[in-house]
Parts: structure tokens; C-alpha cells; sequence
């Protein structure tokens, strides 16, 4: 099997946003080597064999509440689910198209405890249930560029809209609430403020304990929301870290992912260039700490505080990581 890369962009009325417009970056220095590394306990894939075991681009990855794994493959337009030791139990397949059941842009996915499941489809959320049948599917009269379950049986999305960035549905696709305000545009962005991708990132991650990570696009600071409330900002330094800025006739922004693990949250920003080594930083008590070298990206972290990681090296995988203070 070849190995394919695929580097995430939004591509809007406005312009292109994303990291592919950003060319080569260099590898910023390591710094303070944290007191923790990450042990692989689980991995789940094959570069041949059983197709249920095979993945072409592994974007998004979920967890419901009795530990399944829910894998979004772009390549192959499909989620697969796993049991919490790594076995396949289903496939569910969403086709191109604008029909109910269809979606033109997987852009990612997002589990309850129950194990309802969320695709979004940037303004239309299919909705499946936890036998992986179909539910329903309902519209939003704004872009949703990501979407994520922070252990409730809501749905969170981000998007500006109404002067807020993150909007709570219920599962019938029901707006029950939207909080966190819209990030300040710098002075030299203000007359395009009214633009949709500077008032927040296109990504955004939720911890299963209810926390939400949103990246400032402007300047390297996460806003930690918790119970709709913004709980803390997380200040880092890393040359990997890039302002929204204007190139050529379109827009660039960095992305990140964002998890968290007991005291630890780890922020891995996307990399354009596919050789560089890949690094994650490590906050501790709302402190930068230091940074490690990884795999692959971060995407979800368990009740127990182990990370999933979305690898390519070699083929792509899914590998379980316990975190583990030396």
C-alpha cells in the first residue's frame, strides 16, 4: 500500500485556510525534556491483509462510553469502529453527494458516551445511533467547521456565528446554546474582521471530562472552556505556531490538536512539511514544560489518560500511547 498525506484545508468563499500555503517549516528547538514519556499499548492496522484493518487517511478518531474507537477515513469515506481491544465490529460508509445520507466534505466526526454518532458535513450533521444506524439528519444554517462530544450527549461545533464561537445541538440537531466570544482581529486585519475564519480556528478539540480546547488563530494561546464557561488560557512559544495572515488572494492559518491527559495537555500543531520529525508540547499546571517528539498526531485521550494517535509511517495506524511520568 502506498502511503498517501493528506494536509487538512478549508477552502471557503473567502479563501483557503489551512497549513498547505505555509511551505517547509524548521523544527524549533526541543527545550526542557518533560518528565513524561508515552509507552504504545495498542495498535490497530496493516499495511495488507484484512481490509477492515486497512486505513488510507485516518483525519478523526472518537471514543463512546464503553471505550470503542471510531476512526474517520477520508480516502475511503467511511467510519470504522473498533472494540476497546482493537477489534473490528463495523464500517459505516458515507457517499459523495448532497443527499441525506451523503456528504461533499467529511470534515469529522464526534461520539456521545451513548454512542451516537456525529458527521459533519460543514452545514448539515448526519446523525447515526449506537448500532450504527441511521437516525437523521438536520441542517445548520451556519459553517461548522469541526464538531466534538465533551462527554455529554450534545453535540459542540465551532463556527462564528451570532458574536460566539462554540454552539451546543442537541442530538435531534436542536441549538440549544452558544458561548465563547469571537477572538480579537489584529489592527491590521480589522477591515476584514467580518470574515468568518478570523474570529476562530477551523479546529477545535473536546476531552471526554468536558473540557474544549480552542486555539487563538492570531497568537499561540488555548482557551480551556469548561460547563460553557472559559476556565483558563494556556500561553506556549513555538516557532511551528504561525498568525492568520493574508497570502496572495487567500487566507493561512495554523492548526493544532489539542488533548489533554490527567494534569498534562499536549498541543501537536500540523506540520506542511510531511519529512519533518513531529513534535508535541507539554503543559503541566497551565505551564509550557517542555516538548517531545512523536509519531503521528494526537486525537482523543480515554477516561484512563491514554492518547490515540493517528500514524503514517510505513502505513497508516491507529497507536494507543499510556502516558507515563518518569
Amino acid at each position: 500500500m502506498k502511503r498517501i498525506t493528506f494536509i487538512p484545508v478549508i477552502v471557503t468563499a473567502f479563501g483557503l485556510v489551512g497549513m498547505s500555503g505555509l511551505g517547509a517549516l524548521s523544527l524549533p528547538a526541543a527545550g526542557p525534556a518533560p518528565s513524561v514519556t508515552l509507552k504504545p499499548d495498542l495498535t490497530i492496522g496493516v499495511e495488507e491483509g484484512d481490509e477492515n484493518l486497512m486505513f488510507g487517511a485516518i483525519v478523526r478518531i472518537d471514543l463512546d462510553g464503553r471505550g470503542n474507537i471510531y476512526v474517520l477515513d477520508y480516502k475511503y469515506r467511511k467510519i470504522s469502529v473498533f472494540g476497546a481491544d482493537g477489534k473490528f465490529l463495523r464500517a459505516i460508509t458515507v457517499a459523495a453527494g448532497q443527499g441525506p445520507q451523503e456528504a461533499t466534505n467529511l470534515s469529522g466526526i464526534a461520539v456521545t458516551p451513548g454512542g451516537t454518532l456525529f458527521v459533519n458535513d460543514m452545514r448539515k450533521v448526519i446523525v447515526y445511533g449506537p448500532d450504527g444506524g441511521y437516525l437523521r439528519t438536520f441542517l445548520v444554517d451556519f459553517m461548522i467547521s469541526s464538531i466534538g462530544c465533551p462527554g455529554t450527549e450534545d453535540l459542540v461545533a465551532i463556527g462564528p456565528h451570532a458574536g460566539k464561537i462554540l454552539h451546543v445541538f442537541d442530538p435531534t440537531g436542536k441549538l440549544v446554546d452558544s458561548f465563547g466570544d469571537l477572538f480579537p482581529v489584529p489592527a491590521e486585519l480589522e477591515p476584514m474582521k467580518e470574515m468568518p475564519m478570523f474570529g476562530a480556528p477551523i479546529l477545535f478539540n473536546c476531552a471526554k471530562d468536558g473540557r474544549i480546547f480552542v486555539l487563538n488563530p492570531h497568537k499561540y494561546e488555548v482557551s480551556v472552556f469548561k460547563d460553557r464557561s472559559l476556565e483558563q488560557i494556556l500561553k506556549g512559544e513555538s516557532e511551528l505556531f504561525k498568525p492568520l495572515q493574508q497570502r496572495g488572494r487567500g487566507f493561512v492559518s495554523t492548526a493544532a490538536h489539542i488533548v489533554s491527559s490527567g494534569d498534562y495537555v499536549f498541543v501537536c500543531f500540523q506540520n506542511p512539511d510531511p519529512k519533518a520529525p513531529k513534535t508535541m508540547d507539554v503543559f503541566k499546571a497551565g505551564k509550557q514544560v517542555g516538548r517531545l517528539e512523536v509519531e503521528g498526531t494526537p486525537r482523543i485521550v480515554d477516561p484512563q489518560g491514554r492518547v490515540y494517535f493517528a500514524e503514517e509511517e510505513g502505513f497508516p495506524k491507529i497507536r494507543r500511547y499510556s502516558v507515563v511520568e518518569n
